[in-house]
């Protein structure tokens, strides 16, 4: 179910809706009535989205801006604080009480500043707190949401998104191409609720990263740094970069020869990106789609992971056609909007930011000079003892919640039930009895962070529930799952705890997960008494005194 409402009238019936009801029934609230259907929600409902669009005329009145506006300046930023706090509060106490769903909030102004004579400072001043404390809130409830709606704005134009004929006749400010623009922003947000997490942007390089093609026009005849269209392509790589900081890892895929390609990356000045920014790279002359395919398997990630960015209409299409998981961006017709279009790509627009996120480019850099390791050595033993592997592991805590949702959320290739918790779900498990374990891993390449989620339950005679096993594909075929049972079963034993209840839910993607169990002495269980089972869930029971298990000579513990 999806609740849209806000402070100004949305129209119902209007059919810019339509778009959204790909995601959930779609129910428009009256006017002005956010905050009762937020309180009306019961408890224990099944999760909900709610989409809140604030305009800052309904909030506040223009009597109250110039109160503010007469204010010394300390004391208006502390009046305009509390009034935006007393406007989240509801949105934070919400998500205590309701874990399970989301909030979508954005707020803007129907009209520009200067119509507002003397109060555009504290106007100014109210939206910049906003956006300000609802991006600390974020930081503490993972089911916020920002809906960025300044920057639909600015990219849609106030004119073409505001009618005021509507505001007077219908109380609704917008106009009808201004609310079916709204729909479409706010589709790739429900997306991201709903379809894996993108984690890598896939780049062409000929026209794309400089202008012109390289193989012919040679490092010092491409379009880059120079005033112009030269400085165009800088700032795209600059976007580029911007994404690489936020935790997004940067890939070529490119119709080259891989050495005119790095030759330009090593010698032209007016680069921006460098080959360190790079995790992976398929350069050649064959289908992008079977690059694409060789760069996910290379990164141990889905094709649903992939964003791709070229600017040939003839190879997006190529990729749709055989690669339609890839989320294939169709760039601006106008070339000089690339970089703010790449800057706010909605599908790269992640909900959270942690610091491990920070941690994968370098891990996945970590994993290619690993792999060129192994092929010179040429056996496992030794590469897995010059690795010099570090575990570690820590409870759940405030500190580590948002990447333990992340973990849960995220994680599809090695997560052995495949549910999918919250970081306020996570919280109430650990403090009802329950344990949430985050595993990290090192080594001498690299620190890879929080790369593992454990889930474990008590159930009845004594016996321990593992609820969820995830654990990060950038870690795997280095015995990390083995070590972590292992950790887990030295505290269980100690605990007086003999027999571990594993559950398996088998997905189209979590092979790994299940090559991994098959591994192990189990033995298949009815369900355990007191619990409700997924659909196709199965229980599996280990025996923990007699487990022996691989690989953990090659671990040193923190």
């Amino acid at each position: 179910m999806i609740h849209l409402s806000g402070s100004s009238f949305l129209m119902p019936g209007n059919l810019a809706w339509r778009t959204l009801a790909e995601y959930g029934e779609v129910q428009v609230a009256p006017h002005g009535q956010w905050l009762q259907v937020l309180m009306n929600q019961p408890v224990d409902a099944a999760p909900q989205t709610h989409i809140i669009v604030w305009l800052w005329e309904d909030l506040v009145p223009t009597r109250t801006l110039l109160a503010w506006g007469r204010l010394p300046e300390e004391e208006q930023q502390l009046a305009v604080a509390a009034f935006v706090q007393s406007l989240c509060q509801p949105l934070s106490l919400h998500l205590q009480r309701r874990p399970q769903d989301h909030l979508l909030v954005g707020a803007c102004s129907h009209a520009p500043l200067s119509v507002y004579g003397p109060v555009p400072g504290a106007l100014a001043l109210l939206a910049r707190e906003f956006e300000r404390q609802l991006a600390c809130l974020r930081q503490q409830q993972p089911g916020l949401d920002d809906l960025h709606l300044p920057l639909w704005l600015q990219q849609h134009g106030r004119q073409h998104c505001f009618d005021r004929r509507n505001l007077y006749l219908m109380s609704c400010p917008f106009s009808m191409a201004g609310l079916a623009s709204l729909a479409q922003w706010m589709t790739p947000l429900l997306q991201r609720l709903q379809r894996a997490a993108h984690k890598v942007l896939v780049l062409d390089c000929d026209n794309t990263l400089w202008g012109g093609v390289v193989g012919e026009d040679g490092v010092g005849g491409v379009l880059l740094g120079q005033d112009g269209m030269g400085r165009l392509y800088q700032a795209f790589q600059q976007a580029a970069c911007h994404w690489h900081e936020q935790g997004i890892m940067l890939a070529l895929c490119s119709k080259n020869l891989a050495d005119d390609v790095w030759q330009l990356f090593d010698e032209h000045q007016g680069m921006v990106l460098a080959r360190h920014h790079i995790v992976a790279a398929d350069i050649g002359w064959g289908p992008k789609s079977q690059g694409l395919r060789r760069l996910a398997a290379r990164l141990n990630v889905g094709l649903d992971s992939l964003v791709f960015w070229d600017d040939s209409e003839l190879e997006r299409a190529e990729v749709r056609a055989n690669c339609p998981e890839v989320m294939v961006v169709t760039p601006p017709a106008d070339l000089w909007t690339w970089p703010d279009a790449l800057m706010t790509l909605p599908a790269l627009c992640s909900r959270h930011q942690s610091r491990d996120d920070g941690l994968r480019q370098r891990s996945y850099q970590a994993q290619a000079q690993a792999e060129v390791e192994l092929r010179q050595l040429g056996d496992e033993h030794a590469f897995l003892q010059l690795l010099a592997l570090h575990g570690g592991w820590q409870p759940l805590s405030s500190g580590n919640q948002l990447r333990a949702e992340q973990l849960s959320q995220k994680t599809n290739q090695f997560n052995l039930s495949a549910r999918r918790y919250q970081a306020a779900e996570l919280a109430r498990l650990a403090t009802e009895g329950g344990e949430v374990w985050l595993a990290s891993l090192r080594d001498k390449f690299a620190d890879h962070g929080m790369t593992a989620l454990l889930v474990v339950r008590p159930l009845d005679d004594g016996k321990v529930l593992l609820d969820t096993l995830a654990i990060s594909c950038r870690v795997l075929g280095r015995g990390f799952e083995y070590w972590l049972l292992a950790q887990l079963a030295s505290r269980l034993l100690a605990q007086g705890v003999t027999e571990l209840v594993i559950s398996l839910v088998a997905t189209e993607r979590n092979q790994p997960a299940r090559d991994f169990l098959a591994t192990l002495p189990t033995r298949p269980i009815t369900t355990p008494a007191g619990l409700i089972p997924l659909v196709d869930e199965v229980f599996l029971s280990l025996d923990l005194p007699s487990l022996s298990l691989p690989y953990l000579e090659f671990y040193a513990n923190e």
